[in-house]
């Protein structure tokens, strides 16, 4: 497993050299559309969360009245208005939450220029040390042992600090058509 890691960082490293501009872009674009996915998710909480903390307001108010004109008892409004405050603030726990979220496209950026300055740091790689893992890994996951066409296989999921697994053309021609692909976004943007 040390020897695929190893080659792993290695194709990764020849990589981020040879195409930086578009791993960054790649990256980015990638990062992007699954954070906007999640903001709109994010916003429709967000919303509910702040409609409910209205509706919550009402509510108290509601049932003071009716405390005060004696429709509820004293004891009765006390449960009920402890209730509504304590889901109060577990929703405005949660707006706070929701709130910080939409920060993490910056650090994303963040994340990926210090990456790609990581690994600028190294030349060649020949061993794998656990300076390089900590730098450059976050974790690994290795899967149970299969047979595949009667031979067996591994598969090993390599997580790389502030980026995640990284996938990247095999071969010339898929490094070719990604340029390409990458060329023509940029002449139609």
């Amino acid at each position: 497993m040390k020897e695929l890691v190893l080659e792993n960082i290695k194709q990764v490293l020849s990589y981020i050299r040879s195409y930086e501009d578009l791993f960054i872009k790649q990256k980015l674009e990638t990062s992007l559309e699954e954070q906007k996915k999640i903001d709109s998710i994010n916003k429709k909480l967000l919303s509910q969360y702040e409609k409910r903390i209205k509706d919550i307001d009402n509510l108290i108010q509601h049932i003071y009245e009716d405390n005060i004109s004696g429709k509820i008892t004293d004891e009765r409004f006390t449960t009920l208005s402890s209730n509504y405050e304590k889901e109060q603030k577990e929703l405005k726990s949660k707006i706070k939450e929701l709130a910080s979220k939409f920060d993490t496209t910056k650090q994303q950026e963040l994340d990926l220029t210090s990456f790609v300055s990581k690994v600028k740091q190294y030349t060649e790689i020949s061993e794998l040390t656990p300076e390089i893992i900590n730098e450059l890994i976050d974790k690994i996951y290795v899967y149970q042992s299969e047979k595949v066409n009667g031979k067996p296989t591994q598969q090993i999921d390599i997580y790389y600090n502030g980026i995640g697994i990284i996938n990247f053309p095999l071969n010339e021609y898929e490094l070719e058509n990604a340029f390409q692909e990458s060329i023509k976004k940029i002449k139609t943007a």
